[in-house]
């Protein structure tokens, strides 16, 4: 039935078990997670409440995914880099988790070499993915694989060569305005995936008005 309803007619629905259901319950922990994935591009902040409240009861990937969607949003971007991070510990092999975290360390981290580890598995399981390619081959532009990084755009964008040319000229001048963070070894099967400095919790502040919010939120269930 959820399938043949668009999304703003679920809304009211998910939002009434919500209120209903109680958060350790498997019908609050779905309709929790199905009204943050409904919500994350224009409620942020809401979506994230919702996916915190799912991560108290089920460890999934999928909230950890819409956690990690939330806080890019809200520019909160190394809380994103660990979520995502956390997302693909268990889920990974989901190229798009891998691609957001990857583009995530390599735009708005400046990490473009911590970014590859995860960008080229990505592209390895969706070569095909036009944004996916992309992602990877300005990454590879930035840790100076320039080669690499034609070779990638070529395998997407085939006889478009003015088209590629335009993009490498154009991330080539960026990367000289853009100093990068020095190299990170990802060969790393790290179980986080990510550089030891980005799992610092500098965000200390924001997961405590979070905690709070959501306790709010469970208090309104009762």
């Amino acid at each position: 039935m959820a399938q043949e309803l668009e999304p703003i007619e679920l809304v009211p629905m998910l939002e009434k078990l919500v209120s209903r259901a109680a958060p350790s319950s498997r019908a609050g922990v779905f309709a929790r997670q199905f009204l943050s994935e409904l919500l994350v591009e224009r409620n942020p902040w809401r979506a994230a409440l919702l996916a915190k409240s799912v991560l108290q009861h089920d460890d999934d990937h999928r909230a950890w995914a819409v956690l990690g969607l939330a806080h890019t949003l809200l520019g909160h971007f190394r809380s994103a880099a660990r979520a995502y991070a956390r997302a693909i510990q268990l889920h990974p092999t989901c190229a798009s988790y891998r691609h957001n975290l990857g583009h995530l360390l390599d735009v708005a981290l400046n990490r473009p070499h911590a970014a590859l580890l995860h960008l080229a598995r990505a592209y390895k399981s969706a070569p095909e993915e036009d944004e996916i390619a992309s992602s990877y081959a300005h990454a590879l532009v930035r840790a100076s694989r320039l080669g690499e990084a034609r070779r990638v755009l070529e395998g997407v964008f085939r006889a478009d060569s003015p088209r590629i040319e335009r993009l490498l000229a154009r991330w080539q001048g960026s990367k000289k305005d853009k100093q990068s963070q020095a190299e990170w070894d990802g060969n790393a099967e790290e179980a986080s995936g990510l550089p030891p400095d980005l799992m610092a919790d500098e965000e200390a502040d924001l997961d405590q008005e979070l905690q709070a919010a959501l306790s709010a939120l469970e208090a309104e269930t009762h």
